[in-house]
Formats: structure tokens, sequence, C-alpha cells
């Protein structure tokens, strides 16, 4: 064997030593310099050179051999697993997340009825949410309620309330390319308003497809929704109230804090054989505006006219028109927040004043700052009947609300508020007052999600309430006989977990 066949070896063992020993091997080596790299090849090049290193170099020889069969092996492995579309471990699923609300309210109110004892109870509701994040694009949205149950021998179906698990929301949201977001299934809906005409927070929940599109540098909503209402005021079955909505609201960003928003409500009743009075149709339309003021001061404001068929009031009334206008000013006053709040809505006699959508479907929403005549979270509950829209189901009101919030100790919090009711339009010699409302609550945070609010409500009630529940359909009621006043006072707790 001549000295030139053993260089052509050497040389070869020198290149593999650097491309595939090396990288296996973790030594000093590796962090030495390409030319410390070179000089080292070299220098096994001269050794091998010795006839006494030949029985070495054949044994790196089938030891390299050896690794290069091991590495065909395992690319060949690869690329079989690449094309059979084998699971990557890298892989993930949709995103999963539970929120809910966890709610047990306790009350004690007295409506100053005679014959009628205090209403008294405590009360537990669940609401819980299953939401699911397939990609950027696509999620969908599910709640069950359970919903306001007294007792629990058995299960909750079984109670006195007859309570069972429903369904509340069921969305399927997803977000095109172009940023249109369309939702479909069971939607809450709120209008742009305040929550005046309708709200998704008060059950407002129809079987809806919803459209939410940039357009020009404001975005443009629009949706249509069916309800079908089956229960009386009582709590009874009556007729089928199948109802369809359609609505359209533009809000436009004029700068940071300030933007103005347009919406238009059109509301079909189909007819019934029972009582065809209630085929007819309804409409709001407005505008709003938000402005900021500066020093953290907002100014809100609308105005929103109504139109509805005579078909859907009380026999023998005209055909219904009004307005409605808002103006509240909130901001910070102190070491706390104050809102300032102004309504009028304008009412005839026979209830054919301005209607919002909610006197449509006997909703209503959070839409003042008091307990009893408008009311909030830990007042909504089981002595809420007396709470009225902003129309007074059509019989007019005008409202001056005061409210201020302030820290007591870092994790409790007070509210107090006032607020006076009346230009009622109501009819055969009822008082053009409706009556005046005060609240005072105090909520502590034991963490992010765990609070308890309690406090105290009274309200000097006349006898010209006609209660959100009566709705307008048919003809809307009143809670009390002409001449009948009342003072309603309550005390409520509610500890509630929302997460």
């Amino acid at each position: 064997m001549h000295i030139n066949q053993y260089r052509c070896t050497a040389e070869e063992i020198a290149r593999r030593l650097e491309d595939q020993i090396t990288p296996r091997i973790h030594t000093p080596l590796l962090k030495q310099s390409k030319h410390h790299k070179t000089a080292i090849a070299l220098g096994l090049i001269a050794a091998l050179v010795s006839p006494s290193l030949l029985a070495a170099d054949m044994d790196v020889q089938q030891k390299l051999d050896s690794l290069q069969r091991e590495i065909d092996a395992l690319k060949a492995q690869m690329k079989t697993q690449a094309s059979s579309g084998a699971p990557q471990q890298t892989r993930t699923g949709p995103e999963v997340s539970f929120g809910g609300q966890y709610r047990i309210n306790a009350y004690s109110a007295d409506n100053d009825v005679v014959g009628q004892g205090n209403q008294t109870a405590t009360r537990v509701r669940i609401r819980q949410n299953v939401d699911i994040k397939f990609d950027e694009r696509f999620k969908t949205h599910f709640q069950m309620e359970l919903g306001h149950t007294t007792d629990n021998i058995t299960t909750t179906s079984g109670s006195d309330r007859a309570t069972n698990l429903n369904v509340r929301h069921a969305v399927l949201d997803y977000t095109t390319l172009s940023g249109v977001n369309l939702q479909a299934g069971i939607v809450p809906l709120s209008d742009y308003f305040g929550d005046t005409l309708f709200s998704g927070d008060w059950n407002y929940n129809p079987v809806a497809v919803s459209a939410l599109a940039p357009v020009g540098t404001g975005r443009l909503r629009a949706f249509a929704g069916t309800l079908r209402e089956t229960v009386g005021a009582g709590g009874e079955t009556v007729s089928k109230d199948d109802t369809t909505h359609y609505q359209l609201d533009y809000v436009l960003p004029l700068g940071n804090s300030t933007k103005i928003n347009f919406g238009a409500s059109y509301v079909t009743l189909t007819p019934d054989v029972l009582t065809p009075f209630r085929s007819g149709d309804s409409s709001n339309y407005g505008v709003g505006v938000q402005f900021g003021l500066g020093r953290g001061l907002q100014l809100n404001g609308f105005v929103v006219g109504s139109s509805t068929d005579k078909k859907l009031l009380a026999p023998g009334a005209g055909d219904g028109s009004g307005v409605a206008a808002k103006l509240e000013l909130t901001g910070g006053a102190g070491p706390g927040k104050f809102g300032l709040l102004a309504t009028h809505a304008t009412g005839k006699s026979d209830g054919s004043g301005f209607l919002p959508v909610m006197a449509l479907s006997r909703t209503n929403g959070y839409w003042g700052y008091t307990g009893i005549l408008t009311i909030q979270g830990p007042t909504d509950t089981g002595f809420d009947g007396d709470s009225v829209n902003i129309s007074n189901n059509g019989y007019g009101l005008s409202t001056v609300q005061a409210k201020y919030s302030f820290p007591i100790t870092p994790d409790l919090t007070g509210y107090v508020a006032a607020g006076w009711f009346g230009n009622s339009k109501a009819q055969g010699g009822r008082s053009g007052d409706v009556g005046t409302d005060f609240l005072l609550m105090g909520t502590y945070r034991f963490n992010k999600y765990l609070s308890l609010d309690f406090g105290g409500a009274y309200a000097k009630l006349e006898d010209s309430v006609s209660g959100y529940s009566n709705g307008i359909v048919g003809g809307a009621a009143f809670n009390q006989g002409v001449g009948v006043s009342r003072n309603k006072s309550a005390l409520f707790t509610r500890l509630q977990a929302e997460f």
C-alpha cells in the first residue's frame, strides 16, 4: 500500500472527524477557532503516515461508516413521518375559558299595602360561561343560567319555584379578514343610548344575526332578531307574541373621548288569532353624543323619537308617538365620583306617548341611579316591580337624579343616590308625580372577583307608577288604584362572585 493511498484516507478522516464526530462529542475542541481545527487535522494527517497508525485509521473509518448509516436511517424516518401527515407534538387545540356570576340575594321589603306582609327571601342565581377561542377570528360564547331559586329539597327543578337550568347565551362569533365581526345565535344585544331602549343585561337575548363593520372612520352595526313571549305578567301562559327586531347603528368617533352615534329600531309583532289587535309595529330613531370636557368630566346625551301602531296599545288609543331626551354629566369630585342625570319623555293619558323597545318586550335596563323606581344590580331582585322605563310605559316621565360613590377604606366603597320622578300624563285623575327615590349602599370587595353589597332603599310612590313588567301591548296598567300612594322601603344584601 502506497503512502498516497494513506494520505487520501487521512484527508477523508480529517473531513469526517470535523463534520460528524466533533458535533457529537462536546469537548474543549468545540470552542477552538477554525484555524486551530485545521491545524489539528493536518497534524493528524502527518501522524497517519506512520504505519503504526494504520490500524487505528481503519477502526475510525468503521465507526464513521456506522454513524453515517444511523444518520441516513434517521433522515429516512423523518421523511416518512412528514409525508404520512403524522400529528406533530407542537400542535395545540382551541383555548377554553370559564367565566360566570354566582349570586346570593337576601332582602326584606315593605310595600306599605294593607293586607300584604313584607317580602322576605334569600335567593340563589348562577350564570356559567364557557368561551372557546379556536383562532384569532373564530370563537364561541355559551352561558347557562340557574334562575333565582329560594329552596332545594331534591334538586332545583323540584323546588317551589321549579327553577331549571336554561341557556341564556349561545353565540357564534367570526371576524372576516376585512374586519367585519359577525355573530349568530342567542345573542345579548343592547342599544347605544345607555341601555334605555333595550338591554342585554336585562335578558334582551333574541335569536339574532348581527354584523359590526368598519365604515369610514366609524363602525356600523346591523342586526335582525326574533323573540317569542309566552308568559304573562303574572307568570301565566298566554298567547304567543312573535316579535321581529331590526336595528341599525352607526358610531363615529370625533376624538379620544368624544363620539356621536345614530340609531334606528324597527320592531314588528305578528298577528295573534286570540288578540288580533296585537299586530303592529313600533320604531325608535335618534342621535346620541358623548363629549369629553377635560379634567375627567364627561357629558352624555341623546334625543330619540318613537312611532307606534295603535293596534299595539289599549283599545281606543291613537297611534303612539313621542320624544325622549337625556342629559348626563359625570366626573370626579373630591375622593369619589359623581353623576347628574336629567331625562324627559313625552306622554299621553292613553299611554300613547314615547315608547322604547323595552315597553313591547316587558323588559327594562340599568338606565337610572336609584334603587326602586330605577334599580341597580343589588336591587334587581324580588322587589323590583315598581321600577319604570324611561317613559313610564307611554304615560310620560321626567326625572332628575344624582349619585355619588366614594371610598371608605381600600376595600369598602359607599354609594348614595336620590331622584325625583314626575310630570306624568297619567289618566283618570292620577297624580302628575310618580315618586321620589333614595338609595344608600356599600360594597366590600374581598378580592377582584368576590364582593358583598348591602344597603337600604326608600321611595314615596304615587298612584301613577306603571311598572316595566306591565308592558304596553294591549294597554298598560298601573301598580296602584287611583289616589293610593305608598311608602316602600327595603333592606338588601348581595354576595356575588363575578369572573
